[in-house]
């Protein structure tokens, strides 16, 4: 064995033991007290009917509104249609309002191996008119 290869050996445990000291040094503590009960309902069944596809041939599915902004006044609407791209217009109103507006989603695909997505549609709504309720 050459000196070098023996002391390239050597740097290798050194940097080994180095790093088992390190974790026994390390405590990353307790975060939270809390410990998830045991008595869990089951999970939902694969064969439940909302995990059903709904029907028609381009038919959106796994529909999301989220909050759109910090102030509160607006909403991103997703959504994926699996074998083409759908509409990419959203319409919405006020309620009882005489004229209705649009938005309009961008979409797109990506893919991962031999994986593709379907198509991935995401409509930005902004300047929502909020309203506090006070009594319910």
């Amino acid at each position: 064995m050459s000196s070098r290869s023996g002391l390239t050996i050597m740097r290798v445990c050194f940097i080994i033991f180095l790093l088992g000291v390190l974790v026994e040094l390390c405590d990353g503590g307790i975060t939270s007290g809390y410990v998830r009960g045991s008595n869990l309902p089951d999970d939902m069944p694969l064969d439940s009917d909302v995990f059903t596809i709904p029907p028609g041939p381009n038919t959106p599915q796994q529909v999301h509104v989220t909050q759109g902004n910090h102030e509160g006044n607006g909403v991103i609407i997703s959504w994926v249609t699996p074998v083409r791209p759908g509409s990419n217009t959203v319409r919405y109103w006020y309620e009882n309002a005489q004229s209705k507006k649009q938005a309009d989603a961008t979409i797109n695909t990506y893919r991962f191996f031999n994986y593709t997505s379907g198509y991935i549609h995401h409509c930005n709504i902004d300047n929502l008119e909020v309203r506090l309720f006070k009594n319910f």
